[in-house]
């Protein structure tokens, strides 16, 4: 029995000893905190923790809109969201050589401006003006007698004249300038076709569209089969076409033209209009000039595919609201060479 014991006194220390072994003996919590080790990791945290509450502090307080940033904010927003009546155009060193627009579907080129109007640290008003020279100015008009005034540099800087310290990026915001403002030197010389892909603003009837639509439409005009006409020769094709369907006998151009759907391009005051018909295209130069061409009807509807804005169908006939087939048959992205024709 006393053997027993014994063997089982030994077996307990044994196991108690193993166990320490394995696990290591605890220090306590008053030990712990009171070593150097802890002290100086717990100095750190501190002082991380002080860094990180004052980052946090100063977070909060850039990203909080200030009162100014408030009242820039709100600007913009009026400038979108108000009814212009009208746009004065000008150099703005020069604005008696400006233009006077009251078309609505230009106003949406300077509404653009605000907003697309992206507040910029690079330059300050001064040193904008100093590197770009003096630029555009546009003067926007509201049916409520508020007045905008835009300072635009570099075709993508701008300063609004009721913001005076802050300097904005407005991605191709001279483009209303560059349209509608003759070069001082007067405009080179140049072919039908570049002329037309050299356009900085386009509008239709509904909507105003930027520069690279013109590059791609002049681009689609080059690369397409087209056979060179005439008025006259339209005016034939769509009269023996109108008499095979009807049977008045002497039908008015009235009554066999088609529809056309013009488009207006804008170069530095310079103007041109390109209208698309059925399966003709006539294209008004700057100088009243026509070049009319013969092409397939499913051209036209890929022309109108160019100018197409999201949400809108154009179907391969030209007829808008209507789901097209197909894939574009001709590259828009090739650049713009020597036309053989002289026009």
């Amino acid at each position: 029995m006393r053997n027993s014991i014994r063997r089982l006194c030994i077996m307990i220390f044994a196991c108690l000893v193993i166990s320490a072994a394995l696990t290591g003996c605890k220090p306590s919590k008053k030990k712990v905190q009171s070593s150097g080790y802890y002290k100086e990791l717990n100095k750190k945290y501190k002082k991380v923790k002080k860094e990180n509450e004052k980052l946090k502090k100063e977070l909060a307080e850039r990203d909080a809109p200030s009162e100014n940033g408030q009242r820039a904010s709100d600007y913009l927003a009026k400038i979108v969201r108000d009814r212009i009546i009208s746009i004065e155009v000008g150099n703005a060193d020069n604005m008696r050589g400006g233009e006077l627009i009251q078309d609505e579907v230009l106003f949406s080129a300077a509404t653009a401006i605000a907003k697309r109007a992206d507040l910029t640290s690079r330059y300050t008003p001064e040193q904008v003006k100093e590197k770009y020279g003096p630029g555009y100015e546009y003067i926007l008009y509201d049916e409520d007698n508020a007045v905008y005034e835009i300072m635009v540099y570099g075709g993508n800087y701008v300063v609004f004249t009721d913001l005076p310290n802050n300097v904005y990026y407005a991605y191709n915001a001279g483009a209303l300038g560059d349209a509608l403002i003759q070069y001082r030197n007067g405009y080179p010389y140049s072919r039908l076709l570049h002329r037309l892909a050299d356009s900085v603003l386009i509008k239709d009837d509904k909507n105003c569209y930027e520069n690279d639509s013109a590059v791609r439409a002049a681009n689609y005009i080059r690369n397409m089969g087209r056979e060179k006409s005439s008025r006259k020769k339209a005016d034939k094709v769509w009269l023996e076409e109108y008499k095979k369907k009807n049977k008045k006998e002497d039908p008015q151009p009235s009554d066999y033209e088609p529809e056309g759907k013009a488009y207006t391009f804008y170069h530095h005051g310079n103007v041109m209009v390109m209208t698309l018909y059925d399966r003709f295209i006539c294209i008004k130069d700057m100088d009243e000039k026509e070049t009319w061409y013969m092409v397939e009807k499913e051209d036209i509807g890929e022309l109108k595919k160019v100018f197409q804005v999201p949400g809108e169908e154009t179907s391969a006939d030209g007829k808008e609201g209507e789901e097209s087939s197909g894939e574009e048959k001709k590259s828009h992205e090739k650049e713009i060479e020597e036309e053989s024709d002289v026009f």
